[in-house]
């Protein structure tokens, strides 16, 4: 009991001190979980998590029925990491609000990054659809399809019915691939010039067309691959460089 107690100071020290850049993922889950399980060995709890999610995001997006899954998690330290993720994306979303909390999305990092946010647990395949006034306010947010997108991707009428409905300008698409890797598909590449070519028929335009990886967004307007190091921070580069990265 001395030890654990001992260990849990440490971290919390830790992290007055240095933050939580001081920190490696499985330190920062731990002192999380000690306000969860305050008479648990946190420490294997933290590495069974990222053994199954993979990553600190991954354990933060997962849903509570998914976390309990792991051994030594039960409903309360699942509801709680949960949580965290979910304050995380809410946050994340209020930050691009406009005077009447209206998100205004008229770069391709704001949209990148707004796309990021929402898909942050999604764990299959999800395609995503926002649409946009001519002042580039979002008007509307939805999931088109979620699992295999093969069929959805090589028709564009239900996403421009919805467009349509919405009255958008512009619009904006969004899908998620489960891997992590943001490099697009010859089928992603083909399934954009249909959907520019038809929104175009239609009087739509297209401000952007994305694949989201873990922490990456590919922009296949700009052909750019966009991370977002901190909240108000945005760095690009292209595949070969983010195939290259470290």
């Amino acid at each position: 009991m001395n030890e654990h107690a001992g260990h849990r100071s440490r971290l919390r020290e830790n992290f007055i001190q240095n933050g939580i850049e001081g920190m490696a993922d499985h330190q920062v889950l731990e002192l999380l979980l000690t306000y969860a399980l305050p008479r648990v060995d946190v420490n294997p709890l933290a590495h069974r998590l990222l053994s199954r999610f993979g990553s600190l995001e991954g354990v933060l997006s997962a849903r509570p029925d998914q976390l309990q899954q792991v051994e030594g998690i039960g409903e309360s330290a699942a509801v709680f990491l949960s949580l965290l993720g979910e304050v995380d994306r809410r946050v994340l979303l209020q930050r691009f609000a406009g005077h009447d909390k209206r998100p205004v999305l008229a770069t391709p990092s704001a949209l990148g990054r707004y796309m990021l946010a929402l898909s942050l647990q999604d764990r299959y395949e999800t395609l995503r659809l926002v649409c946009l006034n001519k002042k580039y306010e979002l008007i509307y947010e939805g999931v088109i399809s979620s699992g295999s997108l093969t069929e959805v991707l090589a028709d564009p009428r239900p996403i421009l019915e919805t467009a349509l409905i919405h009255k958008a300008c512009f619009i904006a698409l969004a899908h998620n691939h489960p891997s992590g890797d943001p490099t697009p598909s010859r089928e992603d590449e083909d399934a954009a010039r249909r959907m520019e070519a038809a929104a175009e028929a239609v009087g739509i335009g297209v401000a952007d067309q994305f694949v989201l990886g873990r922490g990456a967004v590919y922009s296949l307007r700009t052909d750019r691959v966009l991370l977002f190091p901190t909240p108000d921070l945005v760095t690009d580069m292209t595949l070969a460089q983010y195939a290259q990265r470290d």
